[in-house]
């Protein structure tokens, strides 16, 4: 069958996070690079980041009334049960009106329902997995799936023996096309903690200021502050004898990678596939209050290629980021080292693996 001649449906499910989201966005536009008849639509909670996020990038995005179960009391857990048992109902409605071919799950409690929902209606589902550390969600539902694509090869041990196909973490394509237009020999260091910042980055760079003033000349700060903390950083930045920019967010975060020198970030699986493709040094500060741990496991396996260093959060301080970026300034060497093994841990057609796969379940299920 010519798939240009059909329009394939994919329903994708998930969020909760831009983690979640932005592989089912990279997922997307591969398909829809394979041909403008398919038809995608998503699905996720309705106070998601995924619903901002997926109309951003002009998709279009229904929402179920479910939140997360775990880590909550008894009380709160029955409330977040009988949501996802009323979601599972809204997510069968979903699912006979747009007649999906796939169902493709990111990962994020927003997935269960409709997940489950495609369980029920015996119709093809996939996950993908971006952590080395499976979220429940994904560890329950992989016994229903057709694939389970994982980041990981570690993740395998996880789920059912055969189900999985290792393909790396899909990421916008941008991260690895984007060309670097600052090199003024200095060494810039770039500073995220997702979106919404990390407090503890935040304060322990800005506590590294007076001891990096020894080594002005040669380094500079970009530094996504996340909006808290914006005003107190560029405060304190003022007092910096080395070329700084500071903002809550930064939209062109692609090119902003793509002319640094060494990036300081929490360790998400998206911020890690993004920081590999992008092929950087990095010093990873795991979120410590993640599911499972999981951002220690994904910034321990970078530690272990040789292409990061890994702070835990309790232990950071201003002092040990200077000491750390002076170690680099003396041997700037490491860096391009560390750069180079980073991306060979990039995975460039991850979204395509994953997008063939889609499309080759779907015929088996036409064909059926």
């Amino acid at each position: 069958m010519n798939w240009r001649e059909y329009d394939m449906k994919l329903l994708i499910t998930g969020g909760g996070t831009g983690g979640h989201v932005y592989p089912g966005i990279a997922v997307a536009r591969e398909l829809m690079k394979r041909g403008p008849e398919h038809k995608i639509m998503f699905v996720g909670a309705e106070h998601g980041v995924e619903t901002r996020i997926a109309k951003k990038e002009g998709f279009d995005i229904t929402t179920l009334d479910v939140t997360g179960i775990k880590g909550k009391g008894l009380f709160k857990k029955a409330v977040s049960a009988g949501r996802f048992i009323k979601s599972v109902f809204g997510a069968l409605d979903v699912i006979n009106r747009f007649q999906p071919d796939v169902t493709l799950g990111v990962g994020g409690y927003a997935s269960g329902p409709v997940a489950t929902a495609t369980a029920i209606k015996k119709m093809p589902l996939v996950l993908a997995e971006q952590n080395i550390s499976p979220g429940i969600t994904n560890k329950w539902l992989a016994r229903f799936a057709s694939k389970v694509f994982i980041t990981w090869p570690e993740s395998a041990a996880n789920f059912p023996e055969g189900s999985c196909i290792v393909s790396g973490n899909p990421i916008r394509q941008e991260f690895f096309e984007v060309k670097r237009e600052r090199d003024d020999g200095k060494i810039n260091i770039l500073v995220i903690g997702g979106s919404q910042g990390a407090a503890s980055i935040n304060k322990s760079i800005t506590g590294a200021i007076p001891s990096l003033n020894e080594v002005c000349s040669v380094i500079s700060i970009t530094h996504q502050t996340g909006e808290a903390d914006e005003n107190n950083v560029c405060q304190a930045y003022k007092d910096a004898k080395f070329n700084w920019i500071a903002k809550k967010f930064f939209d062109d975060m692609p090119q902003k990678l793509a002319d640094a020198d060494l990036v300081i970030s929490r360790a998400g699986a998206g911020a890690v596939a993004e920081i590999c493709a992008a092929g950087k040094a990095a010093i990873y500060v795991p979120y410590p209050y993640a599911a499972d741990d999981h951002q220690t496991k994904n910034a321990i396996a970078m530690e272990n290629a040789g292409a990061a260093i890994v702070v835990k959060d309790k232990e950071i301080t201003g002092e040990m980021f200077a000491e750390i970026i002076k170690g680099f300034v003396k041997n700037k060497n490491r860096l391009k080292e560390m750069a180079l093994l980073a991306k060979d841990g990039a995975k460039p057609h991850a979204a395509a693996m994953i997008v063939d796969e889609i499309l080759r379940l779907a015929r088996e299920a036409k064909a059926a």
